[in-house]
């Protein structure tokens, strides 16, 4: 009898986009349970929880969105946005984990600033972006939105943590195509954030993302640039 071959990529990638939309549930679920909960140690290990949640939901997104672009089907709906309402939608997403830790964020967005992306797919990035600057940050991060007609439009994270190490510094500046996958989140987060970057191109210019250090708050600074 024949055995029946299996696209093994393609059920990982539907299961992975099963597990994606019940996690969302759950976030859901533990954002509703936090509000209900008093003040001690149950909410600090919710937003622990909901916290790691978030990070397992990123680490799903970004393989679909690799898969999808390895078949050639990375959806790219471009449309004007404004940033102010983008981020403001994106640290309420992670307000339980940035109340427990006591984090405080300022930003520097004019109103009026927008942009033309994908809203779903820079939505993903740039909400990474917080979650590992939540991660490694002290208690700050200040977000800053600069608009210039021949530059672009640049979106920078800055905390007040120890930085990021050299070798991801290193691997930040290496084109998309040398990116050692083998250093596990590291290497798939910023190919992820490369390939992000780069789909969104105008008039002959790509996206693009920096890492730096000693930045507004001393630590590490992540930024993207979209022409």
């Amino acid at each position: 009898m024949t055995q029946p071959t299996f696209d093994f990529s393609a059920i990982l990638a539907s299961s992975a986009h099963d597990m994606k939309n019940s996690l969302c549930l759950l976030i859901q679920l533990i954002e509703e349970v936090s509000e209900q909960v008093p003040q001690g140690s149950a909410t600090e290990n919710m937003a622990k929880v909901h916290y790691e949640a978030q990070r397992i939901n990123s680490g799903l997104i970004q393989l679909l969105t690799l898969y999808r672009d390895q078949q050639g089907a990375l959806p790219l709906n471009v449309d004007e946005h404004h940033w102010d309402e983008v981020l403001e939608e994106l640290l309420l997403n992670n307000e339980v984990y940035l109340e427990q830790r006591g984090i405080s964020v300022t930003t520097d967005i004019d109103e009026s600033a927008a942009g033309y992306f994908d809203k779903d797919l820079i939505s993903h990035l740039l909400n990474d972006v917080i979650i590992n600057a939540m991660r490694y940050t002290a208690d700050k991060l200040f977000i800053t939105v600069t608009v210039d007609e021949n530059k672009g439009c640049q979106i920078s994270v800055h905390d007040n943590g120890d930085g990021f190490p050299n070798d991801m510094l290193k691997q930040a500046q290496m084109p998309m195509q040398q990116l050692d996958m083998k250093k596990g989140r590291t290497g798939l987060g910023l190919y992820f954030a490369h390939l992000i970057a780069e789909a969104h191109q105008r008039n002959d210019k790509k996206g693009f993302i920096e890492l730096k250090n000693n930045g507004h708050l001393g630590g590490g600074v992540f930024s993207l640039t979209l022409p």
